[in-house]
């Protein structure tokens, strides 16, 4: 079985990607994706350039942070200082009937644009991948579709529909108190995922990282992060993919092969 190791958010904060880093080095992460709004994301950029075999995306981020693009051009996304909307707040101005044509396609279009650009000036390349964060409509979707086109860049979403991947049944879900998150154990949630080894291509997802101030600022992933590293960093991993003759693979490998 070939697995995907995915770890998002990087730059989000400079402890969630020093964390995102050791995952790489000590660990089994093979891709990555970068927050190029965020203020470290030059900082994550620079942290994870010694790492070539890990294949790096654009996690297009609506809902952290400050937009790459006028906040005056993106209403729909932002709150009056000019911060974006979490994905907290645009649940609640969905409603009970999950309407979600508040958000705003063209200002979408505008901003995963602006990001991609970001990352372009930063990384001096493309991304490898677009990837959603957190929140998504069909006004996100379409705007990474379309941004997608235009730039010759993959979406997540597409590559595991076209090569057969399968999604880990893990652990990653909304709300997360963080007392679940300190008593989650993501090695075990794998274990338990009997059918998952079934498949000929694997994703595992996870928000390695350690946890700063900055982090509670922006997210509500903050602990589980701690332990998503231990995991993908842990002798249990290391064992199972052995047990198991696992090799491990990136987007790249599937696009090239």
């Amino acid at each position: 079985m070939k697995i995907i190791v995915q770890s998002d958010d990087l730059g989000i904060t400079e402890a969630v990607s020093c964390g995102i880093e050791k995952g790489i080095r000590d660990g089994v992460v093979t891709c990555t994706g970068l927050f190029s709004n965020m203020p470290a994301a030059e900082f994550a950029l620079k942290l994870v350039e010694p790492y070539a075999h890990v294949c790096l995306g654009q996690d297009v981020n609506l809902v952290a942070g400050r937009p790459c693009a006028d906040p005056a051009k993106i209403p729909s996304l932002v709150q009056e200082d000019g911060r974006f909307k979490t994905s907290g707040m645009h649940r609640a101005i969905d409603g009970k009937d999950g309407n979600q044509d508040h958000v705003v396609y063209e200002e979408c279009l505008i901003e995963t644009e602006a990001q991609i650009r970001r990352f372009m000036e930063l990384a001096g390349k493309k991304p490898e991948y677009l990837h959603g964060h957190s929140y998504s409509t069909p006004a996100t979707w379409k705007a990474m579709e379309v941004m997608g086109e235009k730039f010759g860049i993959p979406l997540v979403r597409d590559m595991m529909e076209r090569y057969g991947i399968v999604r880990q049944a893990g652990w990653n879900k909304k709300p997360f108190p963080l007392e679940e998150q300190r008593n989650t154990d993501p090695m075990d949630c794998i274990l338990q995922d009997r059918d998952f080894l079934t498949h000929s291509v694997g994703w595992i997802g996870t928000h390695c990282g350690y946890v700063d101030q900055e982090l509670f600022e922006v997210s509500t992933y903050t602990l589980i992060r701690m332990r998503d590293l231990s995991m993908v960093t842990g002798a249990r991993m290391r064992q199972w993919i052995r047990e198991n003759n696992i090799q491990l693979i990136s987007y790249r490998d599937l696009i090239d092969g």
